[in-house]
């Protein structure tokens, strides 16, 4: 793709940075977790049936071009930058929007003892009906291969998760943190949250998690359980245009 096809925003390079949280996606691609991917050595996004991310080496007319053909078949492709990313021809924004990617050096104790259940394949179908219902961000069918996740049950249901996502060299993603509504204010994602970062921090990484700016509870809860703002990043969701 030349500059006259790939109209760039900024001169800025929206991937840039001198920290490889910076550019998570692309460091968790090319990295750890590259057996999950596909692309090539410009783009390079998460398996359809894993996760939606995507990630760029920069946003070179070269890079751009890359990332199209990922984004075919009607595949939504969601972009963390810390700039806002520039159109692309043939993509179609479908959101914009502003998180926080936040970071623990250490974490809150759970607030009580549970019975808590290390989630496998077995449970994936429960896992995607509660994400269905509570609508914590994206998971597919094998989103719980990218690392552990723990649950709790009431009555059999299982109604509260939280797992790992994304992993880079020393940092793994606190991810999936989801309450069935009709069983919030008990205290499940504090506890699950905190039990799945004390593991991450047990295997000496640190616990990194993103959540979106306007989600104040969220933020709050974050925050107790010692989570601090590392930086906001800029959420970008493009489809190819049809």
């Amino acid at each position: 793709m030349t500059r006259s096809r790939a109209t760039l925003a900024s001169t800025s390079d929206p991937t840039a940075g001198s920290h490889p949280l910076d550019n998570v996606v692309w460091s968790a691609l090319t990295g750890r977790q590259r057996e999950f991917s596909e692309g090539d050595d410009r783009a390079r996004r998460y398996l359809v049936d894993v996760a939606p991310f995507a990630g760029l080496r920069d946003v070179s007319p070269a890079s751009l071009a890359s990332l199209l053909p990922l984004a075919l078949e009607g595949h939504r492709l969601a972009i963390f930058s810390v700039e806002p990313m520039p159109p692309v021809e043939g993509l179609k924004v479908l959101l914009t929007g502003t998180g926080h990617q936040m970071i623990a050096s250490r974490v809150a104790s759970p607030l009580q003892s549970r019975d808590v259940e290390r989630l496998d394949d077995s449970a994936v179908p429960e896992m995607l009906a509660l994400v269905e219902r509570s609508q914590p961000g994206p998971f597919a069918a094998r989103t719980n291969r990218l690392g552990n996740y723990l649950g709790i049950r009431a009555s059999g249901q299982l109604v509260a998760m939280t797992g790992e996502r994304m992993k880079i060299d020393g940092f793994t993603e606190i991810s999936a943190v989801c309450t069935h509504p009709d069983h919030r204010g008990h205290g499940y994602a504090h506890d699950l949250v905190s039990l799945v970062a004390q593991a991450v921090l047990d295997r000496g990484e640190q616990p990194f998690l993103h959540v979106f700016s306007e989600n104040f509870p969220a933020i709050a809860l974050y925050e107790r359980l010692g989570f601090t703002i590392r930086r906001t990043m800029h959420v970008t969701v493009v489809a190819a245009k049809s």
